[in-house]
């Protein structure tokens, strides 16, 4: 065979594989599309933005207040659950990357997603973690984050602004964040971190992002109200997702307010929320 015949064949096989791929695979509902929109839009949305302050009780009982750390370090806030799989294969990596930077002004603050001291405590001991660990037991800081999937890892630069916000597990800690925080370091090595009195100004004059759900509980049909009744809440508690009042099971109601599930079975359907609401590692 030439090689322009070869190549006119190698042409007519992807044009039919991509011809097959649209014609065969089932293409998102427009919720779906929306949903994505929103996932992939908020790391934008957020770059360059100053952090909002708050305070954090840790497991030791000291408080990480990150007002006093912006400017003097680099702080990078790692938000997970204990029972999210993907969150618990990026801990020794972040914990053999958090010593590795310590003396360079790097913190990392584990952030756990409302569940009880014991379960934290546990997985924290299992893992060998030594980076400060605090639990967000009413979900506010989830919300002033808005974070709804695990893990979310968000980096705060030295002048008090958002650098990085990484919805996946990092499994390489020099590729995914060496290059933000890289320039955070040495900024913060010649003395160019903001001081508190100019970040609490900065945070002040920023206007809010316009996200924030509507108060109102989402409207569930028939199935939908079904798969929440029965749905264990992934949060680790005993309740199910329609009676869980955490962070999580807000997310999972009104994306079964959503629909879109019509050719899915309901174990399909938890299936499928579990997954969407522990982000898979990349």
């Amino acid at each position: 065979m030439s090689d322009r015949a070869l190549k006119r064949c190698l042409a007519a096989t992807a044009i039919l594989v991509l011809v097959t791929n649209l014609w065969f695979k089932p293409q998102p509902s427009a919720d779906e599309i929306k949903l994505n929109a929103q996932t992939f839009s908020q790391p934008r949305e957020w770059k360059g933005r100053v952090a909002p302050d708050f305070e954090l009780t840790l497991l030791d009982g000291t408080a990480f207040k990150l007002q006093e750390a912006v400017g003097r370090q680099v702080v990078v806030l790692n938000f997970f659950a204990t029972w999210c799989k993907p969150c618990r294969e990026e801990m020794p990596e972040l914990q053999r990357y958090q010593q590795a930077n310590r003396e360079k002004g790097v913190i990392v603050i584990g952030i756990d997603a409302e569940e009880r001291s014991t379960m934290v405590k546990a997985f924290a001991d299992e893992l060998r973690l030594t980076f400060p660990i605090g639990i967000d037991e009413s979900g506010d800081l989830l919300a002033l984050y808005d974070v709804s999937s695990f893990p979310t890892t968000i980096v705060i630069g030295v002048d008090g602004r958002v650098k990085l916000r990484e919805t996946s597990a990092i499994m390489n800690a020099e590729v995914s964040l060496d290059p933000v925080l890289g320039p955070e370091v040495e900024a913060l090595r010649l003395g160019r971190g903001i001081d508190k009195a100019a970040y609490l100004a900065a945070l002040a004059a920023q206007p809010k992002i316009d996200n924030a759900p509507d108060d109102k509980s989402p409207v569930l049909n028939e199935r939908s109200a079904r798969i929440a009744a029965a749905m264990p809440c992934p949060c680790g508690c005993s309740d199910k997702v329609a009676a869980c009042t955490c962070q999580t099971s807000k997310g999972i109601k009104a994306r079964l307010a959503q629909g879109g599930y019509e050719h899915q079975s309901d174990a399909e359907v938890m299936e499928e929320l579990n997954k969407e609401f522990c982000m898979k590692g990349m």
